[in-house]
């Protein structure tokens, strides 16, 4: 027994480690479509006070990463504007539109704030500079400190203005990090780094974070009482509590979509499988029931069915489990070492990582199979990939640079991007959902 619950934690590490501008409407966003240009102008000071917090071009610099990041706008250098934003208008009617147009702008941004005490109030307007309209204007309120966030729901509203649907930019990522030492901790970070949230500190080993739906706890696993139990942390309380801890593996655990139950990998009688759990903690049932090692199980978004990795046909591959029925149908044939499924929201891919001559990869598949395709190629390992909330993105983690950092991609494989950079590695995210 002792053996086989050895050979799940190694099976697992293993795996953990290895048309016309005019229109305003992204038909401009796709695989080889031209970038939207547009132009992010530092917010105008309508306050009393000076704006030691850089408050008119910190906002301005958030959207500018967000909308870059994002692979779809190329927004044009600060430094060929004409207008100054402390001696221009920001509405309708109060500047010239030829100030834009003359540098090649198509889409314009433009703002205002003032600060009263520790709270700032900030108004922002998308205009569609060909047409001389606006085509959004949004006020909001916070705490002064928390200007960025208010610069991520922005660059949403402009996300959600070209495609339809909003962008990614009010979330967290959660991750593992060796950057404060040699021991794995969890972590939480806006995508832009800021906001960095160290959720554990216990000097030990810490996997597999993932977010509750409603992105108000994160579940993973910690060695830090010797077995590898899973807790749940609280962000808002910081409480930290034990959801189970039965001798042997705890391991992978995963929230259903409507947050009643938890798919997790437990060792139990010498044999790991993937059981079902109550938000007690209690077992509801086993899910799996093989001689195999059954682990890393994904949600389908209905809940209706768990992708995970099984050894079962002799080397680590996909399965697709149907939840009622117990019944499950092996996925991926292609690669003889396939693992970290994650399950697409949108609900028709599934992301994981195939061994191509020595190196990770990450690769999507079809929920019925065929023909998976590469999305990462460039000699180094590219891991653990984990699915954006609307489905458009995927974060990974690449030794491409040295040490195992997180980059993000768009859920093509194109404009991939570096996100973090601890001195440690940063590896294993999880995407939460959208916040508030």
């Amino acid at each position: 027994m002792k053996q086989k619950t050895t050979s799940a934690i190694i099976f697992y590490l293993l795996m953990q480690a290895s048309a016309s501008y005019a229109q305003v409407r992204l038909d401009v966003i796709g695989p080889g479509m031209p970038k939207y240009p547009i132009a992010i102008s530092p917010l105008k000071n309508t306050g009393n006070g000076a704006d030691p917090g850089r408050i008119s071009e910190g906002v301005a610099d958030a959207i500018v990463y967000d909308l870059d990041l994002s692979g779809w706008f190329r927004v044009l250098d600060r430094a060929t504007y004409i207008e100054h934003p402390q001696r221009s208008g920001d509405t309708l009617g109060t500047f010239d539109f030829k100030d834009w147009s003359t540098i090649g702008a198509v889409g314009l941004v433009k703002g205002r704030f003032s600060v009263q005490g520790d709270e700032v109030t900030v108004e922002l307007r998308l205009f569609d500079v060909t047409q001389g309209r606006e085509t959004i204007g949004k006020r909001y309120t916070g705490r002064a400190r928390d200007f960025r966030r208010i610069a991520h729901k922005f660059a949403d509203e402009i996300i959600k203005q070209f495609t339809g649907v909003p962008g990614i930019f009010n979330t967290r990522i959660a991750y593992t990090s060796t950057g404060g030492g040699r021991f794995k901790e969890i972590h939480v970070a806006h995508l832009d780094g800021s906001e960095k949230y160290q959720v554990t500190n216990n000097r030990t080993i810490n996997l597999s974070p993932s977010w509750t739906p409603d992105g108000k706890s994160i579940l993973y696993t910690s060695y830090k009482e010797r077995n590898p139990s899973l807790y749940l942390f609280e962000l808002f309380s910081g409480k930290d509590l034990k959801f189970s801890s039965r001798t042997g593996l705890n391991l992978g655990g995963k929230w259903s979509p409507d947050g009643q139950n938890v798919a997790v990998s437990l060792e139990r009688g010498g044999n790991t499988d993937i059981y079902l759990l109550e938000r007690s903690g209690d077992i509801v049932r086993r899910l799996t029931d093989d001689t195999a090692i059954d682990v890393s199980p994904s949600w389908s978004p209905d809940g209706r069915q768990l992708v995970f990795v099984s050894d079962r046909s002799g080397s680590p591959q996909l399965y697709i489990l149907d939840v009622a029925s117990g019944k499950s149908r092996r996925l991926t044939y292609s690669g003889s070492y396939n693992t970290s499924p994650d399950w697409s929201p949108a609900g028709d891919k599934i992301a994981y990582i195939s061994r191509v001559g020595g190196r990770f990869s990450v690769f999507s598949i079809a929920v019925d199979g065929g023909e998976p395709t590469r999305l990462t190629n460039n000699g180094f390992d590219n891991e653990d990939p984990a699915w954006s909330p609307d489905g458009r993105f995927i974060v990974f983690s690449s030794n491409r640079a040295g040490r195992y950092h997180l980059y993000v991609m768009q859920a093509t494989g194109e404009n991939q991007r570096r996100l973090t950079g601890s001195g440690g590695d940063d590896t294993k995210p999880s995407w939460s959902p959208r916040l508030e």
